[in-house]
């Protein structure tokens, strides 16, 4: 007997377990788990009759809205791969990825419609255009509501989303059926998602995070979900006092911004039980910060990636006793720390961070080198990039990307290290490290660093800091003081940006 992991059950099992509870919220729109459902049915009717077919490519540029969960589900029950663009992307960059996958039908939100006609002639294989809207829902209402009626492989592929491009041009990440399931399974696991939770839905849903990590766990769990367009501290204040918001998923600068913001207080956020935070590294101090500022909230600090969905998981038990770390890996995740040959290397020591699992993609798009390199033992073990160290306990540090690493004088330095130590200052908020040509060393370090509100530091202080507690040649040889540092909309840093503009002349791109 075969055991079906296809992603459109995740919205049937739901509906079927309680088919009148409210699935989402999103402003003055409501819709019970039956008409959820209902909705990709239809649209995956839709999907069929304009002659769609399992297999082909579709593609969506929207912000977060309901209909992202109807065309999400729809297509995965139509048996097509959607190809998630972000809606922030300037014209000429959605054209490039429009082109790369060469999508047959684009859904578009309605307030990025002019992007889509400044590049609707460079773009001649996309078939038909959807823009967001009445429009939609009168095609959509027009199909059937009948559950199609197609054989689909749980191992087909059935989503395409991509990196965050901190290490160079965004790739496609092709996933299955089953990763992305199973994926959602050790979310809701991991964070204690279940049927009683009223569910934030902050982050951009066009990220891997958002969408096939934490919002599909939601909906598996059968939570009522609360769907923020774009991120708006007051706006969650307001939302969790009048819904009840107990759980929610943010990007550590979402957290930071909610625990400055104006109107914060502990009281207007009583309901909340749970903050899973993900998608980029979370600065040191962050989690106390916010544990101390919402005592009542747990902290789960999560980490993954688009190629693989959750890898650790950091429990609010731990936070205390494993500072600086991204904890044990989640349930079910098989992690190894191994050299450059594969070899597990010993605790405390430095090696890539290597996975293995159903919840792996199955490679990028249209390109072989890049998959036969992140497979690159063609051994099932996917090699994440990503530098880090694991105790005799099983808790894990990253220490930096593999592709960052910096050789200063023939001396091995690791980014994350000098972070660490700087984020511990107190006058500073974020900062940054990378490293750039030198005549003398090979590459040399160099600092970007957001201060606190209204401190005050000098280059000299946080040099001196940093040589009070790190080898001297790990101290940065510029600290340049920048009102931000820029980042993608899943919050992580652009170093490869930051750097060619520091080279460039430039501080900031």
């Amino acid at each position: 007997m075969r055991v079906s992991v296809l992603l459109g059950e995740i919205l049937r099992l739901a509906t079927q377990r309680d088919p009148g509870k409210t699935a989402i919220i999103a402003g003055d729109v409501e819709f019970t788990y039956t008409e959820y459902n209902a909705a990709a049915n239809r649209f995956a009717n839709l999907l069929l009759d304009a002659g769609i077919k399992i297999g082909d490519r579709i593609a969506s540029v929207l912000f977060n809205t309901p209909e992202y969960g109807i065309v999400h589900f729809g297509n995965a029950r139509a048996g097509s791969i959607l190809v998630h663009i972000s809606p922030m992307y300037a014209a000429p960059a959605i054209a490039g990825i429009v082109k790369k996958t060469r999508p047959r039908l684009l859904i578009v939100d309605a307030a990025i419609a002019e992007k889509i006609d400044q590049i609707s002639d460079q773009i001649p294989w996309v078939e038909r255009i959807i823009i967001l809207g009445d429009a939609f829902q009168r095609e959509v209402g027009s199909h059937p509501v009948n559950y199609p009626a197609l054989q689909l492989d749980p191992s087909a592929p059935v989503a395409m989303t991509f990196t965050g491009g901190t290490t160079g041009e965004p790739k496609g990440a092709v996933v299955s059926h089953t990763a992305r399931y199973v994926s959602a399974w050790t979310t809701a696991l991991e964070h204690h998602v279940t049927g009683r939770d009223i569910a934030g839905v902050v982050t951009p849903m066009f990220h891997a995070v958002s969408l096939m990590i934490w919002y599909q766990s939601t909906i598996l769990a059968g939570c009522t979900s609360v769907i923020f367009r774009r991120w708006d501290p007051g706006e969650f204040l307001e939302q969790t006092e009048r819904h009840g918001i107990s759980t929610v998923f943010m990007v550590p600068v979402q957290v930071r911004d909610l625990l400055e913001s104006d109107g914060f207080s502990p009281d207007r956020l009583a309901t909340l039980k749970n903050i899973g935070v993900g998608g980029a590294m979370t600065p040191a101090g962050l989690i106390d910060h916010c544990r101390a500022a919402l005592p009542h909230c747990g902290y789960t600090d999560h980490y993954g990636q688009s190629e693989t969905g959750p890898l650790t998981i950091l429990k609010p038990w731990d936070a205390e006793s494993h500072k600086g770390t991204i904890g044990r890996p989640a349930t079910g995740v098989d992690i190894r720390i191994v050299d450059e040959e594969g070899t597990m290397v010993p605790p405390g020591e430095i090696g890539e961070l290597i996975c293995r699992g159903p919840f792996l993609m199955d490679g990028y798009f249209e390109s072989d080198a890049e998959t036969r390199e992140y497979f690159r033992n063609d051994d099932g073990w996917g090699w994440s990039g990503d530098l880090a160290t694991m105790d005799e306990d099983g808790f894990i540090k990253l220490v930096g990307r593999s592709k960052e690493m910096i050789v200063s004088g023939g001396i091995n330095i690791y980014p994350r290290e000098i972070e660490v130590v700087l984020e511990a200052h107190p006058s500073v908020d974020e900062c940054t490290v990378f490293g750039v040509p030198d005549e003398r060393w090979g590459e040399s370090l160099v600092a970007y660093v957001v201060l606190l509100g209204n401190t005050i530091a000098t280059e000299d202080e946080l040099s001196r800091y940093c040589s009070d507690q790190l080898a001297r040649y790990k101290r940065p040889r510029q600290v340049v003081f920048v009102p931000n540092i820029p980042k993608t909309p899943s919050g992580k840093i652009q170093k490869p940006l930051l750097r060619e503009a520091f080279l460039a002349g430039g501080i900031l791109p």
